[in-house]
């Protein structure tokens, strides 16, 4: 298990990364750690803002904080809806791409729990599944279609 955050950073964009490649998309990086954005992509010509957050799954969830946390708190930011366009949420001990759209997951919110596999209740409602949210497509269709209809500022 790593415990360096920045090499749970690191292993989470290259994941991303990869997993984005493999799909034929563009993919670009961000040169310094203080950016609030990781990665860019383009999708048809218009670039897409991805946060990347590597987490563990505990108990078949996985916990996504919405905060930017540095070894300094100096650093240690709260991300909004024009920070960037999709989270990517990498879990390291299931080798999984998660993408979720900032609009969904950041409004109030400190943090967004995605659920690898069925509660042991049955509970079906206000329930996340990850595998829900492996379509990096799917993540931008709102991102994509307030672009196409002039709502989204580039």
């Amino acid at each position: 298990m790593l415990h360096d955050p920045n090499q749970k950073g690191t292993l989470g964009e290259i994941s991303v990364i990869k997993n984005l490649c493999a799909k034929g998309y563009d993919v670009f990086q961000a040169v310094s750690n203080s950016s609030r954005v990781d990665l860019i992509v383009l999708c048809d010509g218009v670039p897409i803002r991805i946060q990347v957050k590597s987490t563990y799954s505990k108990n078949g969830v996985v916990t996504a904080y919405t905060r930017k946390t540095c070894l300094n708190p100096e650093y240690n930011y709260t991300y909004s809806e024009e920070d960037f366009d999709v989270l990517a949420v990498y879990v390291i001990d299931r080798d999984l791409v998660g993408y979720l759209p900032s609009h969904e997951i950041l409004t109030n919110k400190s943090m967004v729990k995605l659920r690898l596999e069925e509660t042991k209740n049955g509970q079906k409602k206000g329930i996340r599944y990850i595998a829900d949210y492996v379509s990096f497509e799917k993540a931008l269709k709102g991102h994509t279609q307030n672009l196409q209809s002039g709502q989204a500022e580039s």
